[in-house]
This record gives C-alpha cells, sequence and structure tokens, in this order.
C-alpha cells in the first residue's frame, strides 16, 4: 500500500510554513486549498458539495494540487474537515472508504443521512469534538485553547477513522448518545407527533413539534427540538421554520452558506424587516433577531431564546409573506457571488 504524501501539522503549529488548508479558508503558508467554504481558491475541476469530496477528486487528480508540499492542515474541527483531513493524510483510507466517508461528511455538515453507517461515523467524530463527551472514551482533553482542542480531536480522529471506517458498528460508545437521538426524532416523524410542512414556493419547511409527547425530550438534540439531521433528511428545503411549543425560529439551513455543487441554492434574504415585525406583533415583549444572511446557519429567533406569545400560525404566514417581497429584492448572501481569495503564498 502506497504511504500517504501528506502528513497533519496542527494549524496552531504551521507558522506560516507551505500547507494544503483543508475545508478552511488560506492562511498565511497556504499553497493550495481544498474547501466548499465560499470564496476559497479550489480549482473549479475539484468542487463538490463537501470538502471530503473535493479532497476524494483532488486524489486523483495530484497535477492541481501544489507541488513538493507535504503539509496539511484544518484550523476548526468538524467532521467534513477530519475526514477530508483523513483522506489526504491515512494510507488507504481514501481507496477503502472514500465514498462512505464522503457520505458521513455529508451527514456532519448538512445533517443528510443516505446511509446509516455514515450516520454513525459523523456521530461519532462529533463526539470527538465534544470534551464533554470525548473524554469519557479518549481521557483529559486540553482547556481554554480552542486551537489545542481541534488538534487534540484532529488527532484523535485519524488515529480512529480507519478502524470506524471499518465496523462503525464497533465504536458505540462514541455514537450511542446521538444515535438514540436521531432515532427517536425519525421516529417522531414517522408516528406523526412530529410533522413536516413544505412550502417549496418559499423553499421553506415548516417543522411542528408536540413538546408535550412522552419522547420529545429523547428526540431533542442540542438547541433543536427534533434532531436536525432527522428534519434535513427528510425534506430538501434550506429554509426551516421550527414551531415547538412557544419557541419558534426559522434557520436558514448550512447548504445555503456553502459553494454547494449538486444544485444552486436560492441566495439568502436578510431576515431582519421580519425580526422587526415579529417584535411589534408580541404581547409579552419578547425581541426577535436575526443573526444574519452571512451567519453559517443564520436563524431569526427571540433574543436569548425565550418564548414567543406568536400564534404559530401568524409567525408562519408574516415569515411567508415577507419572503415573497423578499426574494424579489437582491440577495444578502450568495456564495457564488463572493470574490475568491487569493493564497497568501506562491506553491
Amino acid at each position: 500500500m502506497a504511504r500517504s504524501a501528506f502528513r497533519y501539522v496542527p494549524a496552531g503549529r504551521v507558522d506560516g510554513h507551505p500547507h494544503v488548508m483543508v475545508d478552511g479558508a488560506p492562511r498565511p503558508g497556504t499553497v493550495a486549498t481544498l474547501s466548499h467554504w465560499p470564496g476559497t481558491p479550489t480549482p473549479e475541476a475539484l468542487w463538490d458539495d463537501v470538502s471530503a469530496g473535493i479532497v476524494l477528486r483532488a486524489l486523483a487528480r495530484p497535477e492541481l494540487l501544489a507541488r513538493r508540499v507535504r503539509t496539511a492542515t484544518i484550523d476548526h474541527y468538524d467532521a467534513d474537515g477530519v475526514i477530508a483531513l483523513a483522506l489526504l493524510c491515512v494510507d488507504g483510507l481514501a481507496a477503502e472508504h472514500g465514498p462512505l466517508l464522503v457520505e458521513a461528511a455529508r451527514v456532519g455538515d448538512f445533517d443528510v443521512v443516505t446511509e446509516r453507517r455514515a450516520a454513525l461515523i459523523a456521530f461519532a467524530l462529533a463526539t470527538l469534538g465534544d470534551a464533554r463527551r470525548a473524554e469519557a472514551a479518549c481521557g483529559p482533553a486540553p482547556r481554554g485553547d480552542v486551537m489545542a482542542m481541534c488538534a487534540w480531536s484532529a488527532t484523535g480522529a485519524l488515529s480512529v477513522l480507519p478502524a470506524l471506517a471499518a465496523d462503525p458498528a464497533g465504536h458505540e460508545a462514541l455514537w450511542a448518545e446521538e444515535a438514540r437521538a436521531y432515532d427517536a426524532a425519525s421516529g417522531a416523524l414517522a408516528r406523526g407527533w412530529a410533522v413536516i410542512e413544505e412550502r417549496p414556493e418559499h423553499d421553506l419547511a415548516v417543522v411542528r413539534v408536540d413538546t408535550t409527547h412522552p419522547g420529545a425530550g429523547t428526540a431533542a438534540w442540542g438547541d433543536a427540538p427534533l434532531h436536525r439531521a432527522a428534519v434535513h433528511s427528510a425534506t430538501s428545503c434550506l429554509r426551516i421554520a421550527t414551531v415547538a411549543g412557544d419557541r419558534l425560529d426559522l434557520r436558514y439551513r448550512y447548504e445555503s452558506w456553502v459553494r454547494l455543487v449538486s444544485r444552486r441554492p436560492r441566495p439568502r434574504v436578510d431576515l431582519a424587516p421580519v425580526a422587526a415585525e415579529l417584535t411589534r406583533a408580541e404581547d409579552g415583549g419578547a425581541s426577535w433577531v436575526f443573526d444574519g444572511a452571512s451567519a453559517v446557519t443564520g436563524a431569526l429567533h427571540v433574543a436569548g431564546g425565550g418564548p414567543s406569545t406568536l400564534d404559530p400560525a401568524h409567525f408562519v404566514e408574516t415569515v411567508c409573506s415577507r419572503l415573497d417581497t423578499l426574494d424579489a429584492g437582491p440577495p444578502a448572501w450568495d456564495p457564488y457571488a463572493l470574490p475568491v481569495r487569493s493564497r497568501t503564498t506562491s506553491g
């Protein structure tokens, strides 16, 4: 088996030396960028929905990579980034498990599940990026330094990924907690105590969750009342409005922030006017805010995540009415229109 031409060096230790940046924007010393981030100088011939797919394409087109560079890095930790890094740096991984790992990267970035093995891999990698959960399986994590935590998680992921890809089921300690929430959320949709109503003319899916159901606590994950992988795998709409009791919000999915290839998402619009209108309609003094169209998964929500007094039907109809007007105007975020950020050194 041929040895990988690349080795991982944490971004905090690259110190401006020539390197390949994976799943991110160029830094001092970057001579090649393999990333789906908007505005990055990845050759168009390599573009893919996820950075892991870009790396697979690059391995098949080595002439498009910088010559004589043997260092690769990432400057944040997530499933797509670390999978892309591993495909570049771990001997034989791309040849043995490349397509499966690309699907795992899709779960990690977009919360879209195409096969269960890929979901388990993504859930396991997410655990390695969460100090609280990772320590139970991997020992003490560094404290306080984000870049040190990224390096700790990435090093752990690189060591476990070959075995994890070969046998996802054998690493239950890493994925079990999140898999339970995903299965419960999928079950909620199947049994009807959570429903999705699509409004394709607005690229909007309205998710309604019965928060009084006995299974509601199990189906929640993070700040979402229903695990997002269950929702995103059930709808292609990239705007998700959620109604869960008196918690209401609308969130842009990550796919509309990156440079997607499989389809051209509708550009994002500025929802600040919607926030102002919803605030005026509140009876209890709640204030609505919009994170911004350039936020990775920018949301329209009550400040502080508090409750709303609005009737859910009023919330949904206000959003749809405003989108009719906003979508006819200029976009507030279009990843394809951003100028390409040049490499910081020549390669």
